[in-house]
């Protein structure tokens, strides 16, 4: 599962503007892009976690609160892929790339918390209707 609706920011926007797009768009992430490939995720933990070390965290640029170098996947990637190198990585987040490096997407764990409890929720129901005992 794929969101392709990604919200981005560019490299020099600044994190107040990162956090008020995450505000209206209702997410907690934006991935930062340059000439549309990602070079890093802003999330509202680092902004959080930015405040106690950086009071004027509000007025850098969003790459500042990025690692560099962001994990991504390209398109070809399975779900149970994705959610193994976000498990090896720690990560909640995991943008998706074309083979030039564009922003196609992102996963995120709780999209895909989403897909998999509706998948076994089917898969309940039909365990139920099939075996009378239950």
């Amino acid at each position: 599962m794929v969101a392709e609706d990604v919200v981005t920011v560019e490299r020099d926007t600044p994190v107040r503007t990162a956090v008020s797009e995450m505000g209206e768009r209702d997410v907690g992430s934006v991935v930062v892009v340059d000439e549309g490939r990602p070079v890093g995720v802003v999330t509202d933990r680092s902004v959080a976690l930015a405040l106690a070390e950086t009071p004027d965290v509000a007025d850098r640029s969003a790459e500042e609160l990025t690692d560099g170098d962001p994990i991504t996947v390209d398109t070809s990637t399975t779900i149970f892929e994705a959610l193994q190198l976000m498990s090896d990585e720690g990560i909640r987040r995991l943008p998706v790339v074309d083979d030039d490096g564009r922003l196609q997407g992102i996963v995120t764990l709780d999209d895909a918390l989403v897909l998999l409890t509706g998948e076994l929720d089917k898969l309940a129901t039909t365990v139920r209707e099939q075996s009378p005992r239950i």
